[in-house]
Order: C-alpha cells, then sequence, then structure tokens
C-alpha cells in the first residue's frame, strides 16, 4: 500500500523525478525506489518529498490524493510488517484515507516551534554525554509498535484525542529505561507530536523523581533536546 500510494502521490503532480529530487535534497534513484522497491529507513526524507509535491499541487491548484500522516502511517506499517506483521496489519486496517486537516497540520507545526523554543531557552550542560557510536546501538525492540500502529492510524483517521491518549498514558506509565528507545521508535515513525505528548505526561507523574530520572536517562543516551523538552515542562509546572 505504501508503494502505491507513493506513485499516486509523484503521478498527481506530473513533476520530473529529477525536479524533485534536487528540491527535496534526496538521491534521483530514491524516488524510482519508494514507488515500488525500498521503503524509506527514516520519515525525514519522505517528508522533504511530500513538501515539494504539495508545493508543485498548490501552485498548480492539484489536490494531492493522500495526506503526509496517511503516508507516513503507510510507511510505519510496510517498516514493521516483517518484524510485527499482527501491528501492520492493524494499523493497514484503521487507515480510511481521511487526510489531516490542514489546520491540525498548522497547530502542529505551531505546538513543535514552541517546545523548541522553550527548550532552547534552557541551560546548557557543562558535560553533554556522547551517545554511543552506530555500531554500538541495539535496534529498538518492538515491544511498541502496536501503540505505534494505533496512534498512526487515529492521527490517518482524524482521531487526534484518541492518538493524544495514547501517547499521553506512555509517558505517564513507561519506565525511565523504556523511554529513550520508545521516544526513537516514535521517531522513526514520524510521530513528533506522541513525544511531545509523552515527555509532557513524563514531566506531570506525581512522584517528581520519576520525571527527573526519566531526563537523566535521556542525556545518558544523548538525546539532549528530548531531557530539556522535560526538564521546561518540569519547571513550568512549578511556577504555576
Amino acid at each position: 500500500m505504501f508503494f502505491a500510494a507513493f506513485s499516486e502521490l509523484v503521478e498527481a503532480v506530473a513533476v520530473p523525478h529529477k525536479v524533485i529530487a534536487n528540491k527535496a535534497g534526496v538521491g534521483l534513484s530514491s524516488i524510482s525506489c519508494y514507488k515500488g522497491e525500498r521503503v524509506p529507513d527514516e520519515p525525514g526524507p519522505l517528508e522533504r518529498i511530500y513538501k515539494v509535491l504539495e508545493e508543485e499541487a498548490q501552485a498548480r491548484d492539484i489536490r494531492l490524493p493522500h495526506s503526509l500522516p496517511h503516508l507516513l502511517a503507510l510507511r510505519t506499517a510496510a517498516t514493521v510488517e516483517r518484524t510485527a506483521p499482527d501491528a501492520a496489519a492493524r494499523l493497514l486496517a484503521s487507515l480510511q484515507r481521511r487526510p489531516a486537516s490542514a489546520a491540525w497540520v498548522r497547530g502542529r507545526k505551531r505546538r513543535l516551534l514552541h517546545a523548541r523554543r522553550k527548550a532552547a531557552r534552557l541551560p546548557v550542560p557543562a558535560k553533554v554525554p556522547v551517545p554511543r557510536t552506530r555500531g554500538d546501538r541495539h535496534p529498538a525492540p518492538d515491544k511498541h509498535a502496536a501503540d505505534i500502529a494505533d496512534y498512526l492510524g487515529h492521527v490517518a483517521a482524524g482521531r487526534f484525542r484518541h492518538a493524544q491518549f495514547i501517547a499521553w498514558m506512555l509517558g505517564m506509565h513507561l519506565d525511565a529505561q523504556e523511554f529513550p528507545r520508545t521516544v526513537t521508535s516514535f521517531r522513526t515513525a514520524g510521530a513528533e507530536e506522541a513525544i511531545e505528548a509523552m515527555l509532557h505526561a513524563a514531566a506531570d507523574r506525581d512522584d517528581i523523581q520519576m520525571p527527573l530520572r526519566i531526563a537523566m536517562t535521556l542525556l545518558d543516551e544523548g538525546q539532549v533536546s528530548d531531557a530539556r523538552t522535560i526538564l521546561a515542562a518540569i519547571r513550568t509546572a512549578t511556577n504555576r
């Protein structure tokens, strides 16, 4: 389904692959590969390609056949299909080809920008932990594949409150040691707003020691910006 959806998007605007690749900053072969051979490893290239297609569609007054959340959800389903076929099947079954509203997309960008600006105002630690080298990293387990599938399924269907509830509950109940990999898994799926909800939920836990432990665990894994987000949310909560 991902390959078909991506092909439909590219064909809808009828822009040469070379033009799309140059504007999106991806390899020329990537466009052809994403149409039927390879699923993108990360959501970043796909988001940049979609932005180019969206700009071309707006200039020509063309409506794209799929929203970005829908396309990212299909990418996630295709990615986890081999390791978590049940989760992939649940996600594909839940997709209703309902694009996210433009207002929600704009609101999401504003909230993410606001969170990043708040985090940037926090002091930088004198000693920043160095992330493990790529060879030392272990792939995130599929423990939360079903949660990611449910979250993206709700987003694609326009059920944003349901999606945020899933992320908020994870933030309230995950152990500190689970946070880095879970955040990484959601980020790989392109679910940045879910991460924001998880981090703010973690900061709102009754036991103040828990969000501090989560922040330290994130710092140990080199996820400095995520740790800053939790610390900023703690600071806001204590100033209420």
